[in-house]
């Protein structure tokens, strides 16, 4: 029986520098039944143009140019002209390995999943780790690890799904933030099984000037407080339930490390400060014991004095936690 058709979607914009080792790692891999789905977001530099040689060269190869969307529309065009049974993702500055969605498809038809998960490194920063563990879970214990947020977390970059939980899912182009974080959870809801397995087959590099690398702003701040309420009111649904208190904590440990930012940034808007104490305080103990070490006196001044926490964080606070966090292990 052929392999069925993968779809890769990789959204670049102004990515002269690194598209070309990102869509070669793909095509290297030796899948002929793919399609890769270059859509370039309004760039302004070459990346059109390296795109365009080396489809070309590969006719599994497909540019899609836009006015600028960001990365929520470009992963929306992506998806809406993917023609595979299967997506996966791939952002344009990070890499895979040669047998990345060979392995991928191997576990999830192996597990009889409807997503398959690896585990993603930052090159150069070795980490040990058991290669042979493989996990599977069913709907709600992948909901638990999802609100967990360690082995199973809120990027797209490192999953293989059935193109059919997408069915009627659009990414909300509001968002410039945590895009893929909301359709995440809203294609695990879906999911009957999701199977992870312990090997490092995708690449993610770490860039000096990626958007969580900037000072905190605004959209930052709309994006965690509307996909994070969104996820603990889905919570309150009778079949998800069970998993309240669970996202309720999560949104908390979440929304503390973005107060962290905006405390050390400056940030200005004292109307998502306050709703972000806001639900710390109605949160309340659960949300303070998930917080660990000396950062659990810091969430508790935090959640009573804004003034005060601003004094003591400033000194704490390193602004590269949440890439290491979503870096995995």
């Amino acid at each position: 029986m052929e392999k069925e058709k993968i779809s890769v979607i990789i959204p670049a914009y102004n990515a002269e520098t690194t598209i070309e080792r990102c869509v070669l790692s793909i095509t290297g891999g030796g899948d002929q039944n793919i399609e890769i789905i270059v859509v370039n977001d309004g760039s302004t530099d070459l990346t059109r143009e390296l795109v365009e040689k080396l489809a070309c060269e590969d006719e599994r190869i497909v540019l899609i140019t836009q006015n600028n969307q960001g990365p929520a529309g470009s992963r929306d065009t992506g998806l809406k002209n993917a023609t595979g049974e299967y997506i996966a993702w791939c952002d344009s500055d990070d890499w895979y390995e040669p047998d990345c969605l060979e392995t991928l498809y191997k576990y999830l038809k192996e597990y009889n999943a409807d997503i398959s998960v690896c585990r993603s490194q930052i090159p150069g920063k070795p980490v040990e780790y058991d290669s042979s563990v493989i996990q599977c879970w069913n709907r709600d214990e992948a909901i638990d690890m999802f609100l967990e947020h360690k082995l199973l977390n809120g990027v797209l970059w490192n999953k293989l799904i059935k193109k059919e939980l997408f069915d009627n899912i659009n990414f909300e182009k509001s968002l410039w933030y945590w895009e893929d974080l909301q359709v995440v959870w809203k294609v695990l809801k879906r999911a009957k099984r999701v199977v992870r397995f312990n090997q490092a087959k995708y690449n993610f590099y770490v860039h000096p000037e990626s958007m969580c690398a900037k000072a905190y702003t605004e959209m930052r701040a709309y994006a965690s407080l509307k996909v994070w309420n969104e996820i603990v009111e889905d919570c309150m649904r009778p079949e998800f339930c069970k998993h309240l208190e669970k996202a309720k904590i999560r949104r908390y440990v979440w929304l503390f490390g973005d107060l962290r930012l905006m405390l050390k940034d400056g940030y200005k808007k004292d109307e998502d400060i306050k709703a972000i104490q806001k639900i710390m305080r109605d949160t309340g103990l659960c949300g303070l014991k998930s917080i660990h070490g000396i950062y659990r006196i810091y969430a508790l001044i935090a959640m009573w004095n804004i003034s005060a926490a601003s004094a003591v964080l400033k000194i704490a606070v390193d602004k590269n936690n949440y890439i290491s966090d979503v870096a995995e292990e």
